[in-house]
């Protein structure tokens, strides 16, 4: 606001002024009315009031209390008509909390693309707003965007910022290096990572609110990791949502003889099940909707996890720490003389650990692990190239489940198409091959497949939410037999295929037969 240099102002003057809303909130609009006075501006610790001075006695009883107050005041004079119109900026600071009530409403509220547009906007004004409350907004709009991750990622042109929404990173947003390093030191501070270490990997969690539709709140768990990049540190905002992290076997894409397959061996009570894919396949929510469903509270559970990214009740957890020296290896032990009746063991990295592992599937206990490989009859090539023995594993292996997400087509735009020969051809190829396999599925090509087309409810994309790709192999007493005598991977996957084993693309085809995805996104995952 301009400096004010005459003490008496017109309706000139006062058009002229920008007041500053927060402080006409100190004396409430019916006070100003009946005392005609206005305090309109503050310069660090003095006021500024406008008066007609017709209520003399109630302003010195105002200027007593604000003296009481420790503020320090400074008069100015106006006609009744000009007070008339100064009033007239309560309607104006009314309107302006109205519709900033309904910006952050509608912020709280917006989903998908609309969170989207409203990060835009946020980030245009982001220099009025405290940097704190700003990284907290473009996290949570980020979110409500339907992102699994948030990324600031530093290059030479400054940080870019992109989110991934089922699997799929796009770009938002640009900052310069300058302007991103206070937002950096906030996303540190409240993920209590070290502020000034920048030269190595951190990792940090932290948790926030967002609002639902019915009024209620959801708490979303944040992991958040950095490392040293161009410039700056580079960092990735994972949201860990506890309602979404735990569903149900047909809802991750079980069904049919891979659904029966996997149920058949949670209800064992010894030996090892592996989950075998590569990072961002989904093996977090899998290993706990397994958990979930075998948690009776009949059982005694206890987990190796690193990190602990979801609680649940009636299961014991143990986060590994390798900075203080708790090891996989050293858990196993200890987990050993807590009398588990299941045990998850969420990577599988060492000989010690496999046979540790191995030794408990062997005297009694269900062991979960998971293992990075392509497909799921790979795991058994790299547990014996880890050291693991044949006679050992082959007893102790029921089952290893091979996975892969694709996005699932939206329900309220999807339409069908005719395959082009390529399609067709590939289609055919696998079919063929589906119905060799099991001919009890019976498939048929029906000449049309999804195609996506895009509308508000899926950002324009076509896809909303994702599903498992699957390979569930079955380790059946022949291919036990297979593994003692160290046959190869060839011949297991021989066996494996009588058995009525089926490859990922294949579980892809026949889901995208059932509507559920596009050959496109198979051949992109695959």
């Amino acid at each position: 606001m301009t400096e004010l240099t005459k003490t008496i102002l017109e309706i000139p003057d006062l058009q002229a002024m920008q007041p500053d809303f927060s402080v006409i909130k100190l004396l409430e609009k019916d006070k100003c009315e009946a005392i005609q006075t206005i305090i309109f501006a503050k310069e660090k610790n003095t006021l500024k009031i406008l008066t007609t001075n017709n209520f003399s006695e109630q302003l010195q009883k105002l200027l007593k209390m604000l003296e009481d107050r420790w503020y320090k005041y400074e008069l100015f004079y106006t006609s009744v008509e000009g007070f008339g119109y100064a009033l007239g900026r309560y309607d104006q600071l009314i309107n302006n909390e109205m519709r900033m009530q309904e910006d952050k409403r509608a912020e709280k509220l917006a989903i998908g693309k609309w969170a989207i547009a409203i990060i835009q906007k946020v980030f245009e004004k982001r220099d009025t707003i405290d940097p704190g409350e700003f990284i907290m907004q473009l996290i949570s709009l980020s979110f409500q965007a339907w992102a699994s991750d948030l990324h600031f990622q530093s290059e030479d042109k400054g940080v870019l910022v992109r989110i991934r929404i089922d699997g799929v990173l796009q770009e938002i947003l640009e900052f310069t290096h300058d302007d991103f390093r206070k937002y950096l030191q906030k996303i540190k501070f409240i993920s209590g990572a070290k502020m000034n270490i920048d030269y190595i990997p951190e990792d940090g969690r932290f948790d926030f609110e967002v609002d639902l539709p019915d009024g209620k709140k959801k708490k979303i768990d944040c992991r958040v990791s950095f490392m040293p990049g161009i410039e700056e540190e580079s960092t990735v905002i994972r949201f860990l949502d506890s309602t979404n992290g735990i569903r149900t076997f047909e809802e991750l894409g079980f069904a049919g003889k891979n659904y029966d397959v996997l149920k058949k061996h949670l209800e064992k009570n010894t030996g090892i099940l592996i989950l075998s894919w590569p990072t961002g396949s989904g093996k977090t929510t899998t290993l706990y909707s397994a958990l979930q469903y075998l948690n009776n509270g009949k059982e005694k559970i206890i987990t190796l996890e690193d990190p602990i990214e979801y609680e649940i009740a009636g299961i014991q957890q143990s986060q590994i720490n390798y900075n203080k020296w708790y090891t996989y290896e050293l858990g196993l032990k200890s987990i050993l003389r807590h009398d588990p009746d299941i045990i998850l063991v969420w990577e599988t990295r060492t000989l010690e650990t496999a046979d540790i592992s191995i030794t408990a599937a062997l005297t009694g206990h269900l062991v979960f692990t998971t293992l990075h490989t392509n497909s799921a009859i790979e795991a058994i090539d790299r547990l014996i190239n880890m050291g693991v023995k044949p006679y050992m594993l082959a007893p102790s292996l029921n089952l290893v489940i091979g996975q892969r997400l694709v996005r699932k087509v939206c329900p309220f735009c999807s339409t069908k198409k005719d395959p082009d020969y390529a399609e067709s051809a590939e289609m055919a190829d696998s079919i063929r091959k589906i119905n060799d396999i099991d001919p009890t599925m019976k498939l048929d090509f029906h000449r049309q497949i999804p195609q996506i087309v895009g509308c508000d409810h899926c950002n324009g994309t076509g896809y909303i939410g994702r599903l498992a790709l699957l390979e569930v192999f079955e380790v059946s007493e022949d291919i036990k037999r297979m593994i003692v005598e160290g046959r190869t991977a060839v011949e297991i996957y021989g066996k494996a295929r009588e058995n009525g084993y089926l490859t990922m693309k294949e579980d892809g085809i026949i889901k995208m037969l059932d509507g559920l995805t596009t050959l496109d996104e198979i051949r992109r995952v695959l």
